[in-house]
């Protein structure tokens, strides 16, 4: 597929915001093209403050919901918290957990299984919970799809707070509180955050409340900065944009990271390679979220849930390695289905033709569809549906792009489906097998809607150009000053055209590197798995990347790291 270029313009608003901010005025015009244009702006996205953010009983039925908290601990009713299986719904559980026993309060945790329950609340788990605990039910990333399970528990005497993150299909009518930014009434002012935020906006407001009614002059208030690590990576794990209260959660989650309360997270990063003192959003999404999904997907999470609320060092250390274990099922089986795929399309090219690609196949693993559609939206750059067939029934997740709304998608052929929920560019759903060619031309016919005709055009959005005489130390440095990066802010991308490549060769697993040259600069450029598009030394090219620096063997140097480049024609 063909990719656009779309360069920003410079502004003239630049070298002003730089000279007001005493910033860079490159890092100047990337703030400007993120829509930042003024002094008090910068400083809010730069550094970001948790005292800016806004009240959480702000948020639709966050009072009634703190004071049915706050109830229920007087009362002193049994407390489960429900939470979805993914990163996002284990660190807000987790998150509560470790909340209600800083309060002094006991706490239950239930994780669904992702193979044998399901997504959400289950009736089979709510009547496990209503005859041997009862008391309050709260759920944590997930629950606004689940009326009648609600209302079960309910009947069955439980009070219930739902938490939820997830887009709203139609009006829900429930009885008991609904905290959700997402809800079509809310007026507060973040709406995109995760499971993990809302969570722990939720122990804010509990905190608040029994401040108020004087619960802590004989006890110690629980420090919840203690756990913005576990936001920052639900956070990040759920691909949430990183911006404004989220860039604030992750931000201060990151250098919680560094010195964190939890022996499992510091386990886990020490079995991710992950150096606390240097982790990232990078490290976050590509190596401690994928260990702590793994097991949810291919077995079960409770390794995640005991790795998370354990308290001993050395046995946080063994789960640590079990985990690592079950990560590489799970990349195993990942490999399966993408090799099976890949020998559909060497068959059939035509595979390959529909604006949305939609593959399905009896045996294969439904816990890492997921995964492998979104490797498909990044080889192929388009929508991608991947089911597993299991007798009568159908099960697939979707992941997507900016272009391709693919929950309204999938809500346009809803009639085809038993059941779907998730985001714009990620979701779940299942339906008859027997409906499967039904949905993969529905999809596409909604999808020639949406795109035209030709289909989805693959843009790089490109900050600025540059010569290589603009890039410094000391640039990388200032572009640091920017992330965390991630959905809703990616790394820049800057340009430079016309330079001459002088080496070029593929290295490692299908990588481009070459040495480059552009006016008296001289600088190597890495293009991950570009290996196949090996150009001539001597050549003039086009390039799009990101400055980084390169730390080999002791030795630090400038690499760009390539987004995407074009052979000059002579």
């Amino acid at each position: 597929m063909h990719t656009e270029w779309h360069i920003h313009s410079p502004s003239p608003r630049a070298r002003e915001l730089a000279s007001r901010s005493n910033l860079n005025p490159i890092i100047a015009q990337v703030l400007i093209n993120r829509g930042i244009t003024d002094e008090k702006s910068a400083r809010a996205f730069i550094s970001p403050r948790l005292s800016d953010m806004p009240d959480p009983r702000s948020l639709p039925d966050m009072v009634e919901a703190a004071e049915l908290v706050c109830e229920s601990i007087y009362e002193q009713d049994a407390i489960t918290v429900y939470g979805d299986y993914d990163a996002d719904g284990l660190t807000g559980a987790c998150l509560l957990y470790h909340f209600f026993k800083d309060l002094g309060v006991p706490c239950h945790v239930y994780i669904p299984n992702r193979l044998t329950e399901g997504y959400g609340l289950n009736q089979e788990a709510v009547r496990k919970i209503a005859g041997t605990r009862g008391g309050l039910l709260i759920t944590v990333d997930c629950g606004v799809s689940d009326q009648e399970q609600v209302r079960l528990a309910s009947e069955m005497g439980m009070k219930v707070v739902i938490t939820d993150h997830h887009k709203i299909s139609k009006d829900p009518h429930f009885q008991c509180p609904l905290v959700n930014p997402q809800r079509p009434d809310c007026a507060y002012p973040e709406r995109e955050l995760a499971g993990v935020a809302v969570a722990f906006l939720l122990a804010v407001a509990v905190r608040a409340r029994l401040r108020e009614k004087g619960y802590f002059k004989i006890r110690p208030e629980p420090e919840l900065k203690d756990f913005l690590d576990l936001v920052a990576i639900g956070t990040v794990a759920d691909q949430v944009p990183l911006l404004g209260q989220s860039r604030a959660f992750v931000r201060h989650g990151l250098l919680r990271l560094r010195d964190s309360r939890w022996p499992g997270l510091i386990a886990l990063m020490a079995a991710a390679c992950t150096d606390p003192q240097r982790i990232g959003a990078t490290d976050i999404a590509f190596r401690i979220a994928p260990r702590l999904n793994a097991p949810g997907r291919v077995s079960s999470p409770d390794i995640c849930l005991r790795i998370l609320t354990e308290e001993d060092k050395e046995i946080a250390e063994q789960l640590a390695g079990d985990i690592n274990a079950i990560n590489a099922l799970r990349q195993r089986l990942e490999h399966e289905v993408l090799r099976d795929i890949s020998e559909l399309v060497e068959r059939d090219e035509a595979a390959l033709a529909d604006n949305v690609l939609v593959f399905g196949k009896e045996g294969w693993h439904q816990g890492v569809l997921g995964i492998v559609a979104s490797r498909l939206v990044d080889k192929y750059h388009r929508p991608a549906l991947v089911l597993g067939f299991e007798g009568d029934t159908a099960k697939g997740s979707g992941r997507s792009f900016e272009a391709f709304n693919l929950y309204e998608a999938l809500n346009r052929v809803s009639n085809l489906l038993e059941r779907f929920g998730g985001h714009s560019h990620a979701a779940g759903f299942s339906l008859k097998r027997s409906r499967f060619p039904l949905l993969k031309k529905a999809i596409c016919d909604v999808a020639e809607e949406l795109l035209g005709p030709e289909g989805p055009i693959s843009v790089l959005k490109v900050d600025m150009e540059l010569h290589f005489g603009n890039i410094s130390r000391n640039l990388v440095k200032d572009l640091k000053a920017l992330a965390p990066f991630g959905n809703g802010n990616p790394e820049p991308i800057f340009c430079t055209r016309s330079a001459q490549i002088l080496e070029a060769r593929v290295v490692g697993e299908n990588h481009l590197k070459m040495t480059l040259r552009e006016g008296e600069r001289i600088y190597d450029a890495i293009g991950f798995r570009m290996g196949t598009r090996l150009p001539k030394v001597g050549s003039l090219i086009d390039i799009a990347y990101t400055p980084q620096l390169n730390v080999w063997q002791g030795h630090e140097s400038i690499q760009l790291r390539l987004a995407d480049f074009r052979i000059r024609q002579p």
